[in-house]
């Protein structure tokens, strides 16, 4: 007779997001300054910061494309 193996899934898979979220698994590369960010407006959870940092960005009507030039007229972090 054969033994069962018992499955398991991934840490963190099949659970609700904090904010009621439909989500799907993707992967992003950030910088640690935006991590840190994330994290911060997501008490500890970087998904749920870059959900409500989306949120604020559509809320302020910030939805623009990348530009290049925006981009170059950003002051330099000191």
């Amino acid at each position: 007779m054969t033994e069962k193996v018992k499955k398991t899934r991934a840490p963190g898979a099949g659970v609700k997001a904090d904010d009621g979220a439909l989500t799907e698994r993707k992967q992003l590369r950030l910088d640690a300054d935006t991590e840190a960010l994330f994290s911060k407006l997501g008490d500890g959870n970087v998904s749920l910061g870059a959900r409500e940092a989306a949120r604020r960005l559509v809320e302020h009507k910030d939805t623009a494309k990348f530009s290049a030039k925006r981009h170059e007229l950003r002051q330099p972090k000191p």
